[in-house]
C-alpha cells in the first residue's frame, strides 16, 4: 500500500475567503474617512475653526497693541 503524502499549504478558498474579508474592511475604511461625516470631513472643519481662532487672538493683540501703543517686552 502507498500512502499519499499530503501537501500542507494555504488552499484557494482561504485564499479567496481572506481577499473579500480585506476588500471589505478597505471598503468601510474608505466610508469612514471620505463620508459625509467621515473623519477627512471633521478635521478640515477643525483646522478651518482653529485658524479662525488664530486669526481672531491675532487681531484681538494687534488691537490691545495699538490702542495701548506698548510693545511686549521680556524684561
Amino acid at each position: 500500500m502507498r500512502k499519499e503524502k499530503r501537501e500542507r499549504g494555504i488552499t484557494l478558498i482561504a485564499l479567496v475567503i481572506t481577499i473579500i474579508v480585506l476588500l471589505i474592511l478597505a471598503g468601510v475604511s474608505i466610508a469612514i474617512l471620505t463620508g459625509e461625516g467621515g473623519i477627512l470631513k471633521k478635521a478640515q472643519i477643525a483646522k478651518t475653526r482653529t485658524e479662525q481662532v488664530r486669526i481672531r487672538r491675532t487681531d484681538k493683540i494687534s488691537n490691545y497693541d495699538s490702542k495701548n501703543g506698548s510693545e511686549l517686552s521680556c524684561d
